[in-house]
Protein backbone atom coordinates (compact mmCIF):
# COMPACT_ATOMS: atom_id res chain seq x y z
CA UNK A 1 0.00 0.00 0.00
CA UNK A 2 1.27 3.47 -0.89
CA UNK A 3 1.61 6.37 1.49
CA UNK A 4 0.60 9.74 0.08
CA UNK A 5 2.56 12.57 1.68
CA UNK A 6 3.97 16.01 1.02
CA UNK A 7 6.92 16.14 -1.35
CA UNK A 8 10.15 17.23 0.35
CA UNK A 9 13.42 18.69 -0.92
CA UNK A 10 15.08 15.35 -0.19
CA UNK A 11 12.70 13.64 -2.64
CA UNK A 12 14.43 15.50 -5.48
CA UNK A 13 17.32 13.06 -5.02
CA UNK A 14 15.09 9.99 -5.14
CA UNK A 15 12.50 10.44 -7.88
CA UNK A 16 14.56 9.58 -10.95
CA UNK A 17 12.69 6.28 -11.33
CA UNK A 18 9.59 8.38 -12.06
CA UNK A 19 11.19 11.04 -14.25
CA UNK A 20 13.08 8.55 -16.41
CA UNK A 21 9.75 7.47 -17.91
CA UNK A 22 9.81 8.73 -21.54
CA UNK A 23 6.33 10.28 -21.25
CA UNK A 24 7.11 12.31 -18.12
CA UNK A 25 8.09 15.95 -18.56
CA UNK A 26 11.28 16.62 -16.61
CA UNK A 27 12.14 20.08 -15.31
CA UNK A 28 15.23 21.63 -13.77
CA UNK A 29 15.78 21.55 -10.01
CA UNK A 30 14.94 25.29 -9.63
CA UNK A 31 11.50 24.67 -11.16
CA UNK A 32 10.68 21.92 -8.67
CA UNK A 33 11.97 24.07 -5.79
CA UNK A 34 9.82 27.00 -6.96
CA UNK A 35 6.68 24.86 -6.77
CA UNK A 36 7.74 23.35 -3.46
CA UNK A 37 8.35 26.80 -1.96
CA UNK A 38 5.17 28.42 -3.28
CA UNK A 39 2.60 25.59 -3.31
CA UNK A 40 3.86 22.82 -0.98
CA UNK A 41 0.33 21.56 -0.32
CA UNK A 42 -0.09 20.84 -4.06
CA UNK A 43 3.15 18.85 -4.39
CA UNK A 44 2.36 15.29 -3.31
CA UNK A 45 4.34 12.07 -3.62
CA UNK A 46 3.33 8.42 -3.32
CA UNK A 47 5.83 6.29 -1.42
CA UNK A 48 6.02 2.49 -1.37
CA UNK A 49 6.38 0.66 1.98
CA UNK A 50 10.09 0.17 1.24
CA UNK A 51 10.63 3.90 0.73
CA UNK A 52 10.74 3.91 -3.08
CA UNK A 53 8.91 6.81 -4.70
CA UNK A 54 6.05 5.59 -6.86
CA UNK A 55 4.61 8.77 -8.37
CA UNK A 56 3.91 12.43 -7.77
CA UNK A 57 1.69 15.35 -8.63
CA UNK A 58 2.88 18.91 -8.85
CA UNK A 59 0.35 21.71 -8.98
CA UNK A 60 -0.44 25.23 -7.97
CA UNK A 61 -3.38 27.48 -7.14
CA UNK A 62 -4.12 30.61 -9.13
CA UNK A 63 -6.91 32.96 -10.13
CA UNK A 64 -9.32 35.24 -8.29
CA UNK A 65 -11.41 34.14 -5.32
CA UNK A 66 -13.60 37.25 -5.63
CA UNK A 67 -14.67 36.27 -9.15
CA UNK A 68 -14.85 32.56 -8.26
CA UNK A 69 -12.02 31.83 -10.67
CA UNK A 70 -9.70 30.37 -8.03
CA UNK A 71 -8.52 27.04 -9.35
CA UNK A 72 -5.79 24.46 -9.13
CA UNK A 73 -3.45 23.97 -12.03
CA UNK A 74 -1.87 20.54 -12.47
CA UNK A 75 1.62 20.92 -13.85
CA UNK A 76 2.71 17.28 -13.70
CA UNK A 77 1.23 13.94 -12.71
CA UNK A 78 3.27 10.80 -13.20
CA UNK A 79 3.87 7.30 -11.88
CA UNK A 80 7.05 5.27 -12.24
CA UNK A 81 6.69 2.58 -14.93
CA UNK A 82 6.80 -0.24 -12.38
CA UNK A 83 3.85 1.31 -10.52
CA UNK A 84 1.61 2.18 -13.46
CA UNK A 85 -1.85 0.67 -13.99
CA UNK A 86 -2.47 0.42 -10.23
CA UNK A 87 -4.79 3.40 -9.94
CA UNK A 88 -2.04 5.40 -8.26
CA UNK A 89 -2.54 8.57 -10.31
CA UNK A 90 -6.27 8.52 -9.49
CA UNK A 91 -5.51 8.30 -5.75
CA UNK A 92 -3.04 11.19 -5.96
CA UNK A 93 -5.62 13.25 -7.89
CA UNK A 94 -8.28 12.49 -5.26
CA UNK A 95 -6.01 13.83 -2.53
CA UNK A 96 -5.21 16.96 -4.54
CA UNK A 97 -8.94 17.50 -5.07
CA UNK A 98 -9.62 17.19 -1.32
CA UNK A 99 -6.88 19.69 -0.53
CA UNK A 100 -8.12 22.09 -3.19
CA UNK A 101 -11.72 21.91 -1.97
CA UNK A 102 -10.57 22.80 1.55
CA UNK A 103 -8.87 25.83 0.01
CA UNK A 104 -11.92 26.73 -2.15
CA UNK A 105 -10.45 25.73 -5.50
CA UNK A 106 -13.17 25.66 -8.14
CA UNK A 107 -11.76 23.63 -11.02
CA UNK A 108 -8.67 22.03 -12.50
CA UNK A 109 -6.65 23.17 -15.46
CA UNK A 110 -4.40 20.30 -16.50
CA UNK A 111 -1.12 21.25 -18.10
CA UNK A 112 0.57 17.93 -18.71
CA UNK A 113 -0.67 14.49 -17.82
CA UNK A 114 0.85 11.06 -17.99
CA UNK A 115 -1.77 8.34 -17.90
CA UNK A 116 -1.00 5.71 -15.32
Amino acid sequence: MATLRAFTCDDLFHFNNINLDPLTETYGIPFYLWYLAHWPEYFIVAEAPGGELMGYIMGKAEGSVAREEWHRHITALSAAPEFQCLGLAAKIMELLEEISERKSGFFESPYSFHNS
